[in-house]
Formats: structure tokens, sequence, C-alpha cells
């Protein structure tokens, strides 16, 4: 997406997602949709080599002045960015950014580590932060004191994510595994797969369905066609999948991650449980056979419209 500018607009995003299918930033383009006539956005495209981060550095300090308010869209190296700008500043952590994510790869470890080291360096110096969950607060008050947070979950559109009837009814259970990039070590696709065999061994009639860089308007079909979701991710901010999976009527079976462990005690089929295949795949037998319960009233409050109006009311206090 081009950045663009009004000179009448007081707000200014910064980010660095592509708004390409599969690339990450959904949620913020579908807000920013709701807000472009208040809001301009910036992206940061190659923030990994040197130069351009000196190029947009250089760039932001001069084009931040003409804003009140400049929010990050996210932490690491665009956290980092936004804090050196000289107006009001506001960070959304989103997850990634404030947990150290597990990678097999050496150069990986060494660009998380330094994104975490980038986002935690800069929270100082915001005036205001967002946070996924309210574990993700907790975490976050306890090393910072005194900082103003805010919890703001990102919505889903509740008129796009809703139940359907299946097409094609089977006699096969199936468990749904989302992620963008299958291989990626924070989601523990292996994890998933012991724990799918566990389940398959004391109910054969089920399959492992793996849902991947599809587009957008299709994932509430391909939801609707499954019958559970196992989400097994070392940490998360709030799962868009699991909020959309909700909205379907559609349990999940996840690890004890962001918020998830407290939506699940509100409900007999949905499960919070400890990083064991036997345990999680106890959980998705038990959310299997139990009976259907109205889900999607747990996330009829992650709507577009109230997100927007308390974004809103967060800004008001620095316009």
């Amino acid at each position: 997406m081009q950045n663009k500018k009004d000179s009448k607009k007081r707000i200014l995003w910064l980010h660095n997602f592509p708004n390409l299918p599969g690339a990450g930033g959904v949620w913020m383009y579908n807000q920013y949709e709701f807000l472009k006539d208040e809001v301009d956005i910036y992206y940061l495209d190659d923030l990994r080599n040197p130069l351009s981060f000196l190029k947009h550095m250089f760039k932001l300090q001069k084009l931040s002045k003409e804003y009140k308010i400049v929010h990050a869209q996210y932490g690491s190296a665009v956290g980092f960015l936004t804090s050196l700008m000289k107006t009001k500043r506001i960070l959304s952590l989103k997850g990634s950014d404030w947990y150290k994510a597990p990678s097999n790869s050496t150069l990986n470890k060494i660009r998380i580590s330094l994104g975490s080291f980038l986002s935690q360096f800069s929270i100082k110096r915001f005036d205001h932060l967002i946070v996924m969950s309210h574990a993700m607060k907790d975490q976050v008050e306890r090393k910072y004191k005194g900082i103003k947070i805010d919890v703001i979950v990102d919505p889903i559109d509740l008129n796009k994510f809703r139940p359907l009837e299946k097409k094609n009814k089977s006699k096969i259970k199936k468990v749904l595994f989302a992620s963008v990039n299958i291989d990626n070590p924070i989601k523990r696709f292996e994890l998933a797969n012991d724990s799918f065999k566990y389940l398959n061994k004391k109910m054969p009639n089920t399959e492992l369905i793996t849902m991947s860089n599809i587009p957008h308007s299709q994932v509430c079909d391909f939801i609707n066609g499954t019958d559970v979701l196992l989400l097994t991710s070392t940490h998360e901010g709030w799962p868009n999948v699991v909020k959309e999976v909700l909205a379907c009527n559609i349990p999940f079976v996840s690890t004890k991650v962001s918020d998830l462990e407290k939506v699940a005690l509100r409900t007999n089929n949905c499960f919070a449980c400890n990083p064991i295949p036997e345990e999680l795949g106890e959980a998705l037998y038990k959310s299997l056979i139990s009976k259907e319960e109205n889900l999607r009233e747990l996330v009829t409050s992650y709507n577009m419209d109230e997100t927007i109006i308390r974004l809103k009311n967060l800004y008001s206090e620095y316009l």
C-alpha cells in the first residue's frame, strides 16, 4: 500500500505490513477502512536494511511534526522508530514483539532477540500502550510501573464470521490447525500433530485439516467446514483465528496462551491445556463429544464498531 498523507489529519499510523494475501496485518487494514478519514498510514518497508532504516528515520522526524499522534502498529523496529518522534506516541504490542519467539535459525534468533530488545527499550518513551490481552497487560505492568496501558483486542467482522450450515455433513470429525506458515516454530505443528495422533487412536473417525495462506474472504467457509480448532502456540497476543472460530460457534482446544484459559472456563467444550500431546488430545476428544454451545456470545464485544469507539476515545486524550 502506498503511504497516504493528508495534512488535515492529526493521527499517523506507522507499520511494516505489506498489503498482500497471507502477509499479516489484515486486522490493521480492516480498522484503517473505518478510520481513514482521520488517520494517515506510513509503510516502513525493508527495515532490515540499515540504509532503508535510516531513510525512514530522517523522513519521519520531519513528517511526524505535522501530526498530534503517531501510533506504532507493532513494536520491534517499528516501535523503536516511533519512539524517536517528537509528538504524542502510542504503541500497540501484538505478541511476538513482546514475547521472545522460538526459532530453529541462529540468524532468526538474533533478529528476534533484537526485535524484543527494541520493543522493551522503547516502551518508556511512549505516552500510552495498547496490548492484546489481560495476561500481556499484567506482564508489562509488572516490568514497567506506572505506564498508561489499555487492552484493546483487534476486532473481527461479525457479519462475515458467522455459523453456516455444513454443506457436506460427514461422519468424519475435522480438527483445524491454522497458521500462515505451518513451519513457524511459534505455532508448534509437531505438537499439534502428536496431539491429533492421540485423539485419532481414541476416535478414528477424525481428520487433521490445515489452513494456511488462503484469502481472508474464504476463511469463514473453511472454518465452518471443521469441528474444533487446535492451537498449540508458544505465545499469542489474542489469536484472531480463535475469535473467528468462536464467532462461527466452533470450539477450540489450545495451549495456555493469551486470555484463552479464562475464555475456556466459561464453556463446556473449549479447553486450554499444558503443551502435552496426551492432554491436548484428550481435550480434543472431550470437545468433540460435547454438546454444541452458543460460543459466538463470547466474542460479540470484539466487533469493529466497539473497537473503533475505544480507539477514538483513547486518541481524544491526546488531541
